[in-house]
């Protein structure tokens, strides 16, 4: 991030070059695809990508302009560029589109990660493809599981039913080497709505935060890939209103609503912190593992 126009440019081809290699069509890059991605320069704050993978709730709609909207008002910082793609009605960027972006977020959705919608089979192709042109990744519940899913993984129902309101995670050993510099708690309220969660890691992945309900509740795999079972991006309000609508449509009970009401009599979610988590962790401002390794050594 920060670099001028020429070096971003380059950036952007290398990426493509990077792109289409993964792609298995070649070292080539066609004249076409360079023009794309110069076109597709990052702004010198960062550019970010959201891959919406559920529509926006009325409420949402209404209330914030959509869950675009909401997950900008968490990770968006001055002078970084951000766009959606509606994962979900199969739009997702090109290869040269996507050279252009030094990150992406994928959204939770009403949608399981272990289904085979031709959506979800594209979304799975993509992920692979950009991860192995290095691409950055943040992950949100359905984003979460599709990441593990698409890495190696593998995903499908809790055992435990649903998990909704206000749960409180806790981070392990290799979360608090990674957020070192933010010094973790030893419990982190965050809210969750979701009834799937991921039952095998991918290979070399590893656990971040656990808690009662869920044995994954945020993993990474590498520098580059992270996934978060809750919704950082969720308020009370948000939560609520998916609730009721799930409630009036027969999915959920009304002794879960008034279990997931009551859970914010009991704590709240600390929003600064999950900021600085996502943000951290997206953008590439860690340690990385060779970095947190040598320091290890050095203690």
């Amino acid at each position: 991030m920060g670099m001028g126009p020429l070096n971003d440019a380059a950036s952007a081809v290398e990426s493509a070059a990077a792109l289409e290699a993964a792609a298995g069509t070649g070292a080539v890059v066609s004249a076409a695809a360079v023009a794309a991605a110069v076109a597709v320069v990052p702004s010198a704050g960062g550019s970010y990508a959201v891959l919406q993978c559920g529509e926006d709730s009325e409420y949402v709609r209404q209330k914030y302009s959509g869950y675009f909207t909401v997950f900008r008002a968490l990770l968006e910082e001055d002078g970084e560029s951000w766009r959606v793609y509606r994962a979900v009605r199969g739009e997702l960027p090109t290869d040269a589109e996507a050279a252009g972006f030094d990150g992406f977020v994928i959204s939770g959705s009403c949608a399981d990660a272990h289904g085979d919608e031709p959506w979800i089979l594209d979304l799975v192709d993509l992920i692979r493809r950009l991860h192995a042109a290095g691409k950055r990744f943040l992950g949100v519940c359905f984003g979460h599981q599709i990441l593990c899913r698409a890495l190696g993984g593998r995903t499908g129902r809790s055992t435990k039913g649903w998990d909704i309101g206000v749960s409180c995670i806790h981070p392990t050993a290799a979360a608090a080497r990674l957020f070192a510099p933010l010094k973790l708690p030893v419990h982190m309220p965050v809210i969750e709505f979701h009834q799937d969660e991921v039952w095998e890691l991918p290979p070399t992945a590893e656990v971040l935060a656990r808690s009662d309900k869920t044995r994954v509740e945020m993993f990474r795999l590498g520098d580059r890939v992270m996934g978060i079972q809750g919704h950082p991006e969720y308020s009370k309000d948000i939560l609520m209103s998916i609730a009721d609508r799930l409630l009036r449509h027969n999915h959920i009970l009304d002794c879960q609503v008034d279990v997931a009401k009551a859970s914010f009599d009991v704590r709240q979610p600390d929003k600064e912190l999950w900021k600085k988590v996502c943000r951290g962790f997206l953008k590439g401002r860690l340690p990385s593992q060779q970095q947190q390794q040598q320091q290890a050594v050095a203690l």
